[in-house]
């Protein structure tokens, strides 16, 4: 029993200590394919393991993403009377999968909880904005998002943005979160937006013709939308506030409850503006997904005109099935790089440059590195309980390589005493040594 003890613990040490791997060096090369693909395979299984938890970390959800009651609803930026009316998604004859929508438009709706924490959503609902167009015409003209990311964001309260396009979705979790020291995280500027573009290829910027354009939108800034001059980047705006401008603006109901100080203050402000960047970049948390990647993940768009926490709850739900399902690809294809690429391409590297050493054939190589980059898998195994394995791969990569290196480096210095191979392909042939036969007694020597 002792002896199958020790039988057992001397496999396993030839298994992780480098002068020990030379009694698995001569196994054969599709035996050490094997090995990289299980391991490749238990690599996927770690990444698996925490798909699901890391994608929704990765979106940051709202706190308050499904607080919200069944019987919330948002309401028309233009007529409160009005709610979201039932949109579906189909395949359009582009062979898109399209959203379809009885009338486009703005809709928003603030809820409060008991604690005073507020969330606030907007479903811009934008059927004739087509992303794909060539032709590059159509564009959101009727919700100023400048306005909306330039707003001065009340503390407690979580964003939540939809922009449901011709062909797919673009939203946008808490754009502006004021944290438990009180400080904003306010996306940056560069977050914004849509695009438009001049006849030249270059950039349009806007700004105000006269006075008459500058109307003040519902988040109390100027509504660039108005602005009608097209100007340089570098362009200034070369008239200031007057009491005169500002009393005329106030009798036409441009400026709200502005008082001249505040108008005047606006107006020093005024810088050239982008109008409604075509395509939706942002740099806080961004996302773009096509309807079908959502639909064939259980959503269904109808329920917006239904229920807006049933929307929530299940945009989320497909969400993070198809967040994970891009986390299992991704580790997928570097698992299969790192596992069985890798190890091929360093075993050739050191095999053509070590010919001459104790170990001189290629396969011997590719065990060894088999070996070592197999035990950086049960690594992975145990670290992907308690981190992403995108997160740990790279340093894993390194640790296999290294361990490789030293491997290689031990056998290779090993005295021939201590290392022969078991399958005799490093014996040298060795001569029999001569015998000598002895001389009978009777025998004469002539001469």
């Amino acid at each position: 029993m002792e002896s199958k003890s020790k039988k057992i613990l001397d496999f396993i040490k030839s298994l992780f200590l480098p002068r020990k791997m030379v009694k698995h060096m001569n196994m054969s090369f599709f035996l050490s394919l094997i090995i990289l693909l299980v391991a490749s395979c238990l690599n996927i299984v770690t990444s698996n393991i925490r798909a699901g938890q890391d994608a929704e970390a990765m979106i940051q959800f709202p706190t308050m993403f499904e607080e919200i009651p069944a019987d919330f609803e948002l309401h028309s930026l233009t007529d409160e009377t009005k709610t979201i009316k039932p949109i579906s998604v189909q395949q359009g004859s582009d062979g898109y999968t399209c959203l379809n929508t009885q009338e486009d438009g703005v809709f928003n709706g603030v809820y409060e909880n008991e604690e005073g924490k507020k969330i606030d959503i907007t479903v811009i609902l934008a059927e004739n904005v087509d992303i794909v167009a060539e032709d590059g015409k159509k564009y959101i003209d009727f919700f100023e998002i400048e306005g909306y990311f330039g707003q001065e964001k009340q503390e407690n309260t979580e964003y939540v943005l939809y922009v449901l396009t011709h062909d797919r979705i673009y939203y946008l979790f808490n754009m502006d979160q004021i944290d438990e020291n009180g400080e904003s995280t306010k996306a940056m500027s560069n977050s914004l937006i849509f695009e438009t573009y001049g006849d030249s290829g270059e950039l349009k910027y806007y700004l105000p013709k006269d006075e008459s354009e500058l109307v003040i939108n519902e988040y109390g800034n100027f509504d660039t939308t108005k602005w009608t001059e097209t100007v340089e980047s570098s362009t200034q705006l070369t008239f200031s506030a007057t009491n005169e401008q500002y009393n005329k603006l106030k009798e036409e109901n441009k400026l709200g409850n502005l008082t001249f100080e505040e108008y005047s203050q606006l107006v020093a402000k005024i810088v050239p503006a982008r109008r409604h960047l075509r395509e939706l970049n942002s740099a806080l948390y961004p996302c773009v997904v096509q309807y079908f990647s959502l639909t064939n993940n259980g959503l269904d768009f109808s329920v917006l005109s239904k229920s807006v926490l049933e929307f929530q709850q299940g945009f989320k739900n497909a969400l993070v099935v198809y967040e994970a399902g891009n986390l299992k690809t991704n580790a997928l294809i570097f698992s299969a790089v790192i596992n069985l690429f890798f190890p091929l391409l360093l075993s050739v590297i050191t095999w053509i440059m070590s010919r001459s050493f104790y170990m001189n054939k290629f396969r011997q190589y590719y065990a060894i590195c088999a070996l070592c980059f197999s035990m950086t898998t049960i690594i992975a195994l145990v670290a992907g309980f308690f981190v992403n394995y995108l997160e740990i791969m790279f340093p894993l990569l390194i640790i296999g390589s290294v361990y490789y290196i030293v491997a290689t480096f031990r056998i290779n210095t090993m005295q021939n005493d201590n290392n022969e191979d078991p399958k005799d392909d490093n014996k040298t042939n060795k001569k029999e040594p001569i015998r000598y036969a002895k001389i009978s007694d009777d025998t004469s020597i002539i001469g």
